[in-house]
């Protein structure tokens, strides 16, 4: 298993590359930029999406606290997998960073804010999710995280984002089921 994520990392960190591509996965990936798109969205749904817009955004930054902390300071010390930039695999396009690999927390952060927005605007947010896949395949193509570190993180994004959901709209989902 682990030689087929080294090999599949190879293909894309170092194969299936190109000189566009270079230029724009660090810009994906850098999390100052992403702090900002993500704080645009929010206010966007904050501001012009009522009632159920605020409660979305609160839901969204309970699932990233949950997320970031557990992650950062469980999951990460935990499992203690170093990135393919500390043992010097791959191409590496951004700094390589001090913490262990697995879960990507970027990979879980845009999956966990996206989440709530998908459960309560359906199939109208669903693009975001193209903002999340873009952003975890970055992850790997500049060389700081393994596949399996992203798909573990998107996962764990998505698990974390459907139980605040869960727990936060269930009455609607309830009253949904009994309406029919």
């Amino acid at each position: 298993m682990l030689e087929l994520e080294r090999n599949l990392f190879h293909l894309l960190n170092s194969q299936w590359t190109c000189r566009f591509l270079d230029r724009l996965m660090p810009l994906v990936t850098d999390q100052n930029a992403g702090i900002y798109v993500l704080l645009a969205i929010l206010i966007a749904f904050g501001v012009l999406g009522g009632k159920k817009g605020r409660m979305t955004v609160i839901a969204t930054i309970i699932a990233i606290a949950i997320i970031d902390l557990v992650g950062a300071h469980v999951f990460k010390p935990l499992i203690a997998r170093p990135r393919p930039c500390h043992l010097e695999i791959g191409r590496l396009l951004v700094r390589c960073g001090t913490g262990y690999a697995m879960p990507s927390l970027h990979a879980a952060n845009t999956f966990g804010v996206f989440t709530p927005i998908v459960w309560r605007y359906k199939w109208k947010a669903a693009p975001l999710y193209i903002i999340s896949i873009l952003v975890s395949y970055s992850r790997i193509y500049v060389g700081v995280h393994w596949p399996l570190d992203v798909v573990v993180g998107m996962l764990w994004g998505v698990a974390v984002g459907w139980g605040v959901c869960w727990l936060f709209f269930r009455k609607e989902v309830i009253e949904t089921e009994t309406a029919e």
